[in-house]
């Protein structure tokens, strides 16, 4: 520890000094990937975690620096970078497995704040193992639901506020791994917050701040941001045939497989759960709120799709 500290000090004055140049970050960034992929390849598990703390100081100090928001970090690709359409957040997420399989995850919030006119860093502190019924909970950053994040929403609301939505993984332990829609927004005071009501079903609150999907170490489970159309039955009915029309329409939405049993009859408990390809759930965003949709059946909007609620279907067949 006491290295670590040395290190971040004598690293601080080093790049308040000069890294303030695209040559100077990518030094630094090479930095960080070096120091992540030594950390990936050291098989004892203390020295990984002893890495970790240098890797924790240096990750810090490098978006500490002024411009830092205008460096993209795209040479890093082992650990998690998502960033905001509107440049004014941007997350570090990555994870370590400990000697009984659990994972432990990492990362930093990079964000604008519209008071101090400046961009903040915020350590995100893993508490996944002790956070009870997560669906319900608003969480800060020191009391996390720990995630490396692999897709960043921009979600503008009604009333004029933005809102980030997060896709990710949650590695779990030996037994379950945990897949993750959060939200990211900001308190009165600035500080990122992780968590909202802003999920919809048949028109009503659901009552959850994120959704969490709990399932098979073993197992698959699709979660994905994608361009997709889906079908939806209108009030009109074909004048010929006296069928209801089908419309085909296209939207953004996060589209996830239904999680069933490995087998069925037996009870839903997260160590036999597994995604049902066939089976394809979606949040699709209405008026700023995301709104669950059953039964998607998703094509490439480049795809021709049925016109007719009889013809037959081709289901959508994700891939990771």
């Amino acid at each position: 520890m006491k290295k670590g500290i040395v290190f971040s000090g004598m690293l601080f004055l080093l790049l308040c000094g000069q890294a303030q140049r695209k040559s100077d970050f990518a030094m630094w960034e090479d930095s960080i990937v070096r120091l992540h992929r030594s950390i990936i390849a050291e098989p004892n598990s203390a020295l990984r975690y002893e890495k970790n703390e240098t890797l924790l100081y240096l990750v810090e100090e490098t978006l500490g620096l002024n411009n830092s928001i205008s460096y993209p970090f795209d040479s890093i690709k082992t650990i998690a970078v998502v960033s905001s359409p509107d440049k004014k957040v941007r997350i570090f997420t990555w994870y370590l497995v400990d000697t009984k399989g659990t994972h432990e995850h990492f990362g930093f919030v990079q964000a604008y704040h519209p008071a101090k006119k400046r961009y903040m860093v915020y350590p995100l502190i893993d508490k996944w193992q002790r956070v009870e019924n997560p669906s319900a909970r608003t969480l800060p950053c020191d009391h996390w639901f720990g995630a490396v994040y692999t897709k960043l929403i921009e979600v503008k609301a009604t009333n004029g506020t933005t809102y980030y939505t997060l896709l990710g993984w949650n590695g779990g332990n030996i037994f379950s791994q945990y897949k993750l829609i959060d939200v990211l927004t900001f308190n009165a005071q600035g500080k990122p917050m992780f968590g909202s009501q802003v999920f919809r079903k048949d028109g009503k609150n659901m009552k959850a701040t994120r959704i969490v999907f709990h399932y098979a170490k073993k197992g698959y489970m699709h979660l994905g941001y994608e361009k997709q159309v889906y079908t939806q039955r209108s009030a009109t009915r074909d004048k010929k045939t006296r069928q209801y029309v089908i419309e085909k329409i296209p939207s953004n939405m996060i589209v996830f497989n239904r999680l069933i049993p490995l087998q069925e009859g037996l009870k839903e408990i997260p160590q036999i759960m597994v995604g049902e390809i066939s089976l394809n759930d979606a949040f699709i965003e209405k008026e700023g709120k995301r709104h669950f949709k059953a039964d998607i059946i998703a094509a490439n909007p480049d795809r021709p799709m049925p016109k007719r609620e009889r013809t037959k279907r081709t289901y959508y067949t994700p891939v990771e």
